[in-house]
């Protein structure tokens, strides 16, 4: 694995992007004292590193989405991963040293739902040992995360359990948006 070096010029373009990321490469150039093609190679040798990418999403702060931080103690973390990589609510997960290894972040409109899914989808399995859920309840700072808006249409949901038969569905839950079995409105 490669070391990642910035230089003081690299910190500031990234400094600069970040606190106003519609910023041309010109503007960004006359903030960091450097000429406007330099600043342009720089932020190309960036993006190709993987360091910044523009992408857009949700602000958090804005939203009215919940966010839910899911602490697994698991045997296999990477099994987990794969199983909730498809599902419409899951954001991101963190596989970590220490005695709960694997942090999954779900988000969605209503924390029943959110719920479901840790009852039915996580805590369920033959290799989660604990689990421990927290409500993130504000952010100080903007943060824009994904949304899967964009997912195909199926009988069958992609963590293979049958929304619209579920105990929770219609109750608490309101469906997975994959299956048609959805009653929210964010992810229609």
């Amino acid at each position: 694995m490669r070391v990642l070096e910035l230089d003081e010029k690299d910190r500031l373009i990234i400094k600069v992007l970040q606190e106003n990321p519609k910023a041309s490469q010109t503007e960004v150039a006359k903030l960091v004292g450097l000429s406007q093609p330099s600043v342009g190679s720089r932020i190309k040798k960036l993006k190709e590193l993987g360091v910044i990418d523009s992408s857009y999403g949700v602000n958090l702060k804005n939203s009215n989405m919940y966010v839910l931080k899911v602490d697994v103690k698991c045997r296999n973390p990477d099994e987990i991963l794969k199983k909730l990589e498809s599902c419409p609510f899951f954001l991101n997960g963190f596989v970590v040293a220490g005695n709960r290894n694997l942090i999954i972040l779900l988000i969605g409109e209503d924390l029943p739902t959110l719920e479901a899914i840790v009852d039915r989808h996580i805590r369920i399995l033959p290799d989660v040992y604990d689990v421990d859920v927290g409500i993130i309840v504000r952010t100080l700072k903007n943060t824009i995360i994904p949304l899967n808006v964009e997912f195909e249409r199926s009988d069958k949901a992609p963590c293979d359990s049958n929304c619209g038969k579920c105990e929770y569905w219609g109750k608490i839950c309101l469906g997975c948006p994959i299956t048609g079995h959805y009653r929210g409105k964010v992810l229609r």
